[in-house]
Parts: structure tokens; sequence; C-alpha cells
């Protein structure tokens, strides 16, 4: 069991404050986990289906609270860069009229995310990040710098650097809400009609709720018109870390949007397009793109077996790439399982593999070589290095063991 310890007054302050707020707190607590970060803690024996935490929707932090319609924020913009703008204006406000400051001071600090999340990587360590990593945040920072970009005329008081460390604060603290409480043609909905409400327009923040860390089987948050609520998925002994699951996420998407990768994940994968792509014609690629097999092809880190899976993507393209034609379009087309071939094509993607597993050894050693200091603008820190390695090691375990299994 994780040794927890004393989460800190200001973490007392904020559960008392939460609770004058709205939020019901039953049986968890805040606490600190060393070398983690925060968390909630079981402070008593849970048996299963107990609730414990339960958040009114008036405790939520969303776009259509007046407060923030108030601020007359673009409604072109993005809900993630207006709740960001709205964060940072209330943020940057030191006045007793700042009602959510007792929260703020327990949100993670800017210099938490500047040791955990890649966006602050310096650009050499960014280049050493996973094909997959690297695709993700060359997203996230796209739609950044579009939101700051819409928003910034809109909040001059507020700097990039400022804005920057809000809008990590919505990405990585907020929780989906389809405004269950409020009709389908409210006027403060994101736009007139629910019907057309999309996963982009849902964010909420939900105070407390965004204390508990992430396990690939965890608590499952639900909402409805009331709020949010979280109920235990099994009992847990007094001074038990109590989770919740974020989704079925790769250890990729969890280190680029949330900053941190799990020991063991059971949704975790390797992408292998970067592979298998480079390797096919300009009338195999359009084959696949007509009978939608292009692209997204995984290698998953265990199947409940402990052998790794390689998609059905996977056995598809590969087919088309050694075999021929025909024999590919049997087998995507369920007249042939595909069976008699696989060990050809097995051999096949063991020598793929290989090649990439000796790239990575080279990838890692490039990592070990980064000198990294504590502090200083533009250098790598510890903290950051040590993720990386983290990360290419697991995508090596995954790749050797996939390599050993089908050798075998």
């Amino acid at each position: 069991m994780t040794t927890a310890l004393d989460p800190g007054e200001e973490h007392t302050r904020f559960v008392t404050w939460a609770e004058e707020n709205g939020v019901t707190i039953n049986g968890v607590a805040p606490a600190r986990f060393v070398g983690r970060g925060m968390g909630i803690v079981a402070a008593q024996d849970i048996k299963k289906g107990d609730r414990l935490v339960d958040v009114r929707n008036t405790s939520l932090v969303h776009i259509a609270l007046p407060s923030i319609k108030a601020l007359k924020l673009p409604e072109h913009t993005t809900v993630h860069g207006r709740l960001a703008a709205a964060l940072a204006l209330w943020y940057s406000d030191s006045s007793s009229k700042n009602e959510y400051k007792p929260w703020q001071d327990v949100w993670p600090s800017e210099a938490d995310f500047k040791h955990t999340m890649p966006l602050y990587y310096p650009p050499q360590l960014q280049s050493l990040l996973s094909p997959a990593a690297t695709k993700l945040l060359t997203t996230q920072r796209a739609n950044l710098e579009k939101d700051w970009a819409d928003l910034h005329t809109s909040i001059p008081s507020i700097s990039k650097e400022a804005f920057t460390y809000t809008w990590l604060i919505v990405n990585t603290r907020t929780f989906y809400w389809d405004y269950p409480d409020l009709p389908n043609a409210h006027p403060r909905l994101p736009r007139q009609r629910k019907a057309k409400l999309t996963a982009a327009d849902c964010y909420a923040m939900c105070p407390v709720m965004d204390y508990f860390n992430h396990s690939d089987v965890g608590c499952e948050p639900t909402h409805n018109s009331s709020g949010y609520s979280v109920s235990a998925d099994r009992a847990y002994t007094a001074g038990e870390e109590v989770s919740v699951s974020y989704g079925p996420h790769t250890n990729d998407f969890l280190l680029v949007e949330y900053g941190f990768l799990l020991e063991r994940n059971a949704n975790d994968s390797v992408p292998l397009d970067g592979l298998l792509l480079p390797l096919l014609s300009a009338e195999q690629s359009a084959a696949l793109k007509e009978d939608g097999f292009y692209g997204t092809y995984t290698l998953s880190s265990a199947s409940t077996t402990g052998s790794p899976v390689i998609c059905h993507r996977t056995q598809a393209v590969l087919r088309l790439i050694v075999l021929d034609s025909k024999r590919y379009a049997a087998f995507v087309g369920g007249d042939d399982d595909g069976s008699r071939d696989q060990a050809r094509l097995d051999s096949f993607l063991v020598g793929v593999l290989t090649r990439y597993s000796r790239h990575i050894v080279d990838v890692i050693e490039e990592v070990e070589e980064v000198q990294t200091r504590e502090e200083g603008e533009g250098v790598a820190q510890p903290a950051q290095k040590d993720s990386l390695l983290k990360r290419w090691k697991q995508i090596q375990s995954v790749v050797n063991a996939a390599i050993k299994h089908l050798e075998s």
C-alpha cells in the first residue's frame, strides 16, 4: 500500500470550502503520496457501492455559468479556450471577490506542469518523444495556439504564460458535462440546441472530483441533472488509495495530456503505422483506403493470456505486403481466416519489429546522454528525462515481448 501523507493546510481549507459549496464527501479524503503528488485515500473502510463524493450541479464550473457569460468572450472560440480564459482572469484576481481562490490554491502549480507535461519539455527532449506522443503533442500545441490567437485580444491583462497554465488546468482537470440540468434550447448552452453539442462542448470542472488519480481499473464517475458522483467500485481498507478511470488510454496519451505514466496499463499499445505504411506502394495504399484498412495499426501490450496482441488491421496490411491482393481480399472479406499464412506473416513482422527494437536502443542511449538541471529556461529537467526514458523502456518491453512471442 502506498504511504499517504497529510496533504497540508491549504487542502484542509479547500475541503471545508467545498463542503460549504455543494460537495458531499463520505469516507475519503485528499492525501499526498510520496513522489506522486495528490490523490484520494480511504479515510475509513469502504464497502463496494458506497457513495464517496457528490458534487451538486451548481458547484460545477462550465461556460453556461452567468459569471462566465458575463465576461463576453468570443463565442466562436472553443469551450476549452473560454474556460481557460475565465480561469486566468479569476486566477489573477487576488481580491476577496475571487470565490474560487481556495480551490485554485490546491491546483498543480506551473512548476508542477513544467516538470511533467511534454508541452514544457525543451526541444531536445520533445524531438525524442515516441511517434504517438509526438503526434498528440503536435495537436495539443496547435489547439493551444489557436485558442490563444482567438482570445488574447479579449484578455489583454493575461499573459500567454498565464493562459497556457490555466489552459493546462482545464486540459487535465475537467469532466464530461452535457448540461443535463438545462433544457435543450436554454440560452446559456454553448450552442443553441443540446442536440448539436459535441464532446468538445462538454467540459466542466468538478471540485474534489479532480483529486482522484487515474488507474485503468477504478471507480467510474457518473453524472445526471443533479451533478456528479463517484461510488466505490470495490471494497477499500482505510489508508488505501481510491482511483477513478479516465478512460481506456495509452501511456503516450496519459503522458502528453496529463503528464504521467502508469507502471501497468492494460490499455497500452504501440502504433505500427510508422513501420508499415512506408512499405506500401501507391496502389496498395489506395486499396487499403478504399477498404477502410489504411493506418491505425497497433501492437497492444498483452492479452488476458499474457501474449501481445497484433490487431486485425495489422494482420490485414501484412497480407497485402507479404502475400498478394487476392489473399488480402479474401482475408478482409471474411472468406479466409488467414491461418495457413500466419507463420510467414509472423516471420516478416519479426523482422520489422527487430529493426524497430534496435532503433529503440539507439533512442534510449540518446535520451540517457541528455544533460539535465533542476532549474533553468529551456534545459532538460531530471523528471522530464526520467519520464521519457520510462516510456521508451515500456515501448521496448512491448516490442521485445512481441518478437519473443512470434518467434516461439
